[in-house]
């Protein structure tokens, strides 16, 4: 059902208005970024040394001290049993050797077609090759692998530290599969001989060397260290003491390498009582010791002697609060710990151990001997409740580990002063989880960018929402995934079901696995052929197979994929073409290897994944149709398509446009534009890791539309509905493609001529020699050919690079305002044509989606003279110009854009009139002059001179205030009437723009334009009222004559609004500049709208602002850019390169009159209250990346893509409060 519009919209006379002066402008054309700014970090792998328990107790089943009696049934006790691999539900019986389901916990276990099932050292998507560096040991070596019963030594032998390859890993699978289980349990060993190796001398056969045995230098100050210690419970055997008794846990006064006492004052000793006892010998004074003591203290710049650089405390400490109250131990006392001491944190800036411990038997969970210690309520890892409480508050002390009885609480212990997990296994499927979640914790040290985030259904509190997170990891090949997760009602976070855990990288890696029902072969993939057909049309959608014929890709575009990718263009014959074109698709057959080198046979880059990186693509969720149209057959198309499978599209560097499945993360369809045809080959190039490039970086949309002659007689109208994706390539290459998706489990390379409808993208890779445009004069070409090309060449020349974020409906998230039915009755989708066309003019395009697919230009102006060099004030030419996204505005609520807002780099915002249902008369609105120009200082309160460039969609709301006008008698208050108009400034897409530092703005600009409802043969339109042209004074009955603005604030009457920042800018209040600046009744005659310059250094605000709660209040996400140079992944090294981490920053403003919220949103002081206790703060320091708002019954929940969570108050409950669930 067609939605109601808003009152404020039901007048005769409706509300709107533009107004800008160009500023003249000749640029250079820009170079678009092909990676990430400063997002490329090096990833130094870190050390990991394993522990195992290889003791005659390992021998026993895991619920008791025995292997004979085990369980007592029909009146006899039965021993331990000799499974190698659980049952098929995954559980273990508790007869089942402790020994054996370490193996599988580890190692896995073959089955009967040879591969393998479970093993944390199988799963190379946990642990790929180089993601970690391995040593390990094991108490007594019962197995005789070689040397692995101390992995302290100046040797490098076979168990020492190395780089996780396949000859490391499979010689420490070798190992596993040969451990015994014999004699005591010397647990003080491993931790002593663990501590002892990583305080070795730095040489080339150190822990510490670049390349343990292989390379010394340079000695990474930043490498994390791990030590893993799993045992079945108790240690017994010999114990030994740290060799330096003073840095006990149990020492008071000792100043940690940061200059931190530990148990010093009272108060500090108060702090500390968690990780004290009193008592020597234990596993907890060597964890301490590892932790707490410096492993190496020599520090050198160049990293040959010492050193070289040093570590930062982990992101989670940094995002800790400073206190953290755990609740009451047994007495009723408050167990408070600040952040420094803290275990869930790790503050350590020194070279230093992390200890995991696990204990795996009935005996880790229990100590009879300390009976009165309750262990907390979750096991898999120990929580912080039970006994915890009362270590925290000194109320109970650790005892003495006199006795086997009580000391499985040293694995605690131990895990708590080494700043890790202890891991209690009763369960023996639950040991392969600890193992996993372990090593989930030490991957996150190098924590993949997390890029778009796409949430499915609407944030009704009824219902659970998808949130759907793309991802890149430039170390990992630029490897790319998206990952699902369900957002509950109560706010919590889980992993979507139907995805089993895995990723869409894992989905898609899959498909090359042995044994695997569907491979590469079966996937997919379709795109476009340039050949002309027979049927005086390009040949259109194709699957992308190699064929020796032209009935998928022609001649030419084969001819691409042939040469080599270095820009010389060689051509190396369809052998190598087709074997690139594979490479594409997902075969790694040819790809070499990193380590070991490439070779003729083996010439492909060595990929981690076959999915690629998405790095500025968002991810578009597609489910039922959602648009409620009130047309013909629309009800019977969402009832025949509700049922559908759900899907989720992205842009990925790998080449494709993806469609993935969101139920399940399985891909359905994936399309390979034309324009990045010429490029492909580079990704099979070995060096493509150094050198990135963009391929299908843009962001997809999807609408539905009907595709019929006419809706009105058509009598299965249903059948005539469709729904649409288009997609850009953004920063890859020029234009957009368009593809049917109405049917995803229809999806099939035999269908590829009807899925995709149209592809005008084009290459922008001039290194590979790709024509910018089509040659039209080529011999043999026909007629209809020609002129087909030529017209294609002349409208190519107003479409540049895309690189806009699709504008959705802002009270349906699902739906894009882009893809429309138009006032003429066409439906189109419509878009600013982006940046770098050959005509460097800002143009709307609107490309109609039915009949023959035409497009149509509204340039602001004529198309520039190459031998024109000045091109004159407001001409809107400029080589680096275009047009942002448009947002398109619907002013009588009959679901027809009537007129369309859209920001240019010149600081334009133009305003483009198109309510006639002729579209010839459609063109840009105040005779063809910008609503506004925006132009700002270099530095806050300096002469407003500089261009700023509008690079997100506008957001417009009718203006709600009333005005006094008039004097004496002539005294009255009116609406003020017309439109706001409010964006920001800013732009993101050059090197040169990382580093600009000049002041951006958000303004919030009055188009005072009146319109009036006619009558068509169409039905009924609105049209532009031109006002009283006799009207001097606003008054009740006179309309104003549209009026732009002008250029800059002056000129336009604009009020000024500030921002005073608190807590060195994490925080800040937004009023009026003065009492003179406040948009009131009394002061709105006098002003055209408002602005507020952003106060920290290069903030800018690129993303699409949005309502918050269905309020007049914005919700603003602006960015200060990462900063960073070009480096190579692959190389480890402590220095970042980037100069300053990406920066953003939450602002709550009113549209209206640019004032903070009337009531508190933001909860300052983290009280779960908003009042004057939060200081009118409405303006937030948040973390990077995109952030989702949910709404709950009470609260809105901002999650960022690591689904940290902000609660923020809702606004008061009003009428027509659209359902709002909004991305940023």
């Amino acid at each position: 059902m067609q939605k109601k519009m808003p009152a404020h919209f039901k007048k005769k006379s409706l509300a709107i208005a533009v107004g800008a002066v160009l500023i003249p402008s000749i640029a250079t054309s820009i170079e678009l970024l092909q990676a990430p700014p400063g997002t490329v970090q090096p990833y130094v792998t870190p050390n990991v040394i394993i522990s195992v328990d290889d003791s005659g107790s390992m021998d026993f089943c895991s619920n008791a001290e025995s292997s004979s009696q085990c369980i007592y049934e029909n009146r006899q006790w039965k021993g331990a049993t000799n499974e190698k691999k659980p049952n098929a539900d995954g559980t273990w019986p508790v007869t089942s050797r402790r020994i054996n389901v370490l193996k599988y916990a580890l190692i896995g276990a073959q089955k009967t077609d040879g591969t393998w099932e479970g093993g944390v050292f199988r799963d190379k998507n946990l642990l790929p090759d180089r993601k970690i560096r391995l040593s390990w040991q094991a108490m007594w070596n019962n197995g005789k692998a070689p040397d692995a019963k101390n992995v302290d030594s100046d040797k490098m032998n076979q168990n020492s530290m190395r780089f996780l390859g396949e000859t490391h890993r499979n010689n420490f699978i070798s190992f596993i599969n040969g451990l015994d289980a014999n004699s005591g349990t010397p647990s003080h060993l491993m931790f002593k001989q663990a501590d002892a190796y990583m305080r070795r001398d730095l040489s080339i056969n150190s822990p510490w060397a670049s390349d343990p045995g292989s390379q010394a230098t340079p000695y990474l100050g930043c490498r994390r260290n791990y030590h893993i210690m799993m045992t079945d419970g108790r240690w017994n055997n010999t114990s030994y003491d740290i060799g330096n008794t003073n840095r006990r846990d149990n020492a008071t006064n000792i100043t940690l390498p940061d200059g931190t006492v530990y148990g010093g004052t009272q108060t500090q000793q108060k702090q500390t009582s968690l990780y004290r006892d009193s008592h020597t010998e234990t596993l907890a004074d060597w964890a301490f010791y590892s932790w707490g003591t410096a492993l190496q203290t020599a520090k050198d710049d160049s990293g040959i002697t010492g050193l070289k650089g040093s570590i930062q405390p982990t992101p989670e400490y940094d995002k800790a609060p400073q206190t953290e109250n755990f609740g009451k131990d047994s007495s009723g006392k408050e167990a408070i710990l600040e952040r420094y001491w803290n275990p869930k944190y790790n503050p350590a800036n020194w070279p230093h151990m992390v200890t995991y411990t696990i204990g795996f038997s009935n005996m880790a969970v229990t100590w009879p001997g300390a009976s009165d210690i309750i262990a907390p309520t979750n096991k898999v890892p120990f929580g912080y409740n039970g006994s915890f409480l009362d270590f925290v508050t000194g109320n109970k002390s650790w005892p003495a580990m006199d006795n086997e009885n009580k000391r499985s609480l040293d694995l605690w212990h131990a895990a708590l002063n080494g700043r890790g997990r202890f891991y209690a296994v009763e369960k023996g499927e639950d040991l392969e989880k600890a193992f996993r979640e372990i090593f989930g914790q030490i991957n996150t040290q190098t924590d993949p960018d997390m890029t778009s985030t796409a949430t499915s259904g609407s944030n009704n509190t009824r219902y659970d929402v998808g949130k759907f997170t793309g991802n890149y990891e430039p170390k990992n090949g630029w490897k790319g995934f998206i990952k699902a997760e369900t957002v509950r009602t109560d706010g919590s976070i889980i992993s979507t079901p139907g995805w089993g855990g895995q990723n869409t990288a894992e989905k898609l890696d899959a498909l090359n696995a042995t044994g695997a029902t569907k491979n590469t072969t079966s996937r997919t993939i379709l795109s476009w052929s340039d050949k002309w057909g027979s049927e005086d049309k390009y040949q259109g959608g194709v699957p992308f197979l190699w064929a020796n014929d032209e009935s998928t890709l022609s001649t030419a575009q084969k001819l691409w994929l042939q040469k080599k990718p270095d820009g010389s263009g060689t051509d190396e014959g369809a052998a190598a073409g087709q074997n690139r074109l594979n490479f594409i698709r997902g075969i790694r057959t040819l790809e070499g290897s990193e380590s070991t080198g490439y070779t003729a046979a083996k010439p492909f880059r060595e990929r981690k994944s076959i999915q690629g990186d998405i790095i500025n693509s968002i991810i578009w969720f597609t489910g039922a149709p959602s648009s409620n149209y009130a047309l013909k057959g629309y009800a019977d198309f969402t009832r025949s398509k509700g049922t559908r499978t759900p899907m989720i599209y992205a842009g990925g560097n790998d080449g494709m446009l993806h469609g993935f499945s969101a139920a399940d993360g399985t891909e359905k369809i994936a399309y390979i534009p034309q324009g990045i045809i010429p490029s492909l080959g580079r990704l099979t190039d070995p060096t493509y890791n150094q050198k990135h490039r963009n391929f299908v970086d843009g962001s997809p949309m999807t609408g539905d539309i009907y595709i019929g002659s006419n809706i009105d007689t058509d009598t299965n109208p249903g059948n005539n509905w469709k729904t649409i994706l288009v997609g850009s390539l953004g920063a890859g290459g020029k234009g957009y493609f368009v593809l049917d998706v109405t049917n995803p489990d229809s999806f099939s390379t035999t269908a590829a001529s009807s899925l995709v409808k149209l592809d005008r993208t084009r290459s922008t890779d001039a290194a590979m020699n790709a024509a910018a445009a089509p040659n039209c004069a080529l011999t043999g070409m026909s007629t209809p050919e020609k002129t087909a090309c030529a017209k294609a060449v002349s409208e190519d020349r107003d479409i540049g690079n895309i690189t806009a974020t699709p504008v959705a409906d802002e009270n349906n998230p699902m739906r894009t305002t882009q893809i429309t039915r138009m006032n003429n009755n066409r439906w189109a989708v419509v878009m600013g044509n982006g940046y770098n066309s050959s005509n460097q003019r800002p143009v709307l395009l609107i490309q109609y989606l039915d009949n023959d697919m035409e497009l149509k230009r509204i340039p602001v102006v004529g198309a520039v003279d190459a031998s024109t060099t000045d091109i004159g004030t407001g001409s809107g030419i400029a080589n680096d110009n275009g047009l942002a996204a448009p947002r398109l505005v619907d002013l009588n609520g009959d679901g027809l854009p009537d007129i369309a807002y859209a920001g240019d780099n010149l600081g334009n915002m133009w305003k483009f009139d198109l309510t006639s249902a002729d579209a010839s008369n459609w063109g840009v609105a105040f005779s063809g002059r910008p609503l506004f120009t925006a132009q700002g200082p270099a530095s806050l309160n300096s002469a407003r001179t500089l261009v700023q460039s509008i690079t997100a969609p506008p957001t417009v709301r009718a203006n709600d205030r009333k005005m006094t006008i008039g004097t004496g008698n002539d005294k009255k208050t009116i609406a003020v009437g017309g439109m706001m108009v409010a964006f920001g400034t800013g732009r993101n897409a050059t090197k040169a723009d990382e580093n600009n530092r000049n002041v951006q703005t958000i303004y919030s600009v009055l188009d005072n334009t009146r319109y009036n409802l006619i009558t068509t043969s169409l039905g009924p339109r609105v049209q532009v009222n031109s006002g009283n042209t006799s009207c001097t004074t606003p008054n009740g009955t006179c309309i104003p004559v549209p009026t732009a603005l002008g250029t800059g604030v002056t000129a336009a009457k604009l009020a000024q609004q500030s921002i005073t920042e608190l807590s060195n800018g994490d925080f800040g209040t937004i009023g009026a500049s003065n009492d003179d600046n406040k948009l009131t009744t009394s002061t709105w005659a006098n002003y055209n709208g408002w602005y507020l310059d952003l106060p920290a250094v290069g903030e800018r605000q690129l993303k699409p602002m949005e309502f918050y709660d269905g309020s007049n209040i914005l919700a603003i996400y602006s960015q200060v850019p990462a900063k960073g140079t070009d480096v190579d992944p692959n190389v480890e090294s402590c220095e970042s390169t980037t100069v300053d981490e990406e920066r953003q920053y939450r602002t709550f403003i009113n549209i209206m009159d640019g004032l903070r919220p009337s009531v508190q949103i933001v909860d300052k002081n983290n009280d779960g209250l908003y009042n004057s206790l939060d200081l009118n703060v409405s303006r937030v320091k948040v973390s990077k990346g995109s952030h989702t708002l949910i709404a709950q019954k009470n609260k809105i929940a901002d999650i960022d893509t690591k689904n940290d969570k902000e609660m923020l108050a809702r606004m008061p409950e009003q009428s027509l409060r659209p359902s709002w669930r909004q991305l940023r």
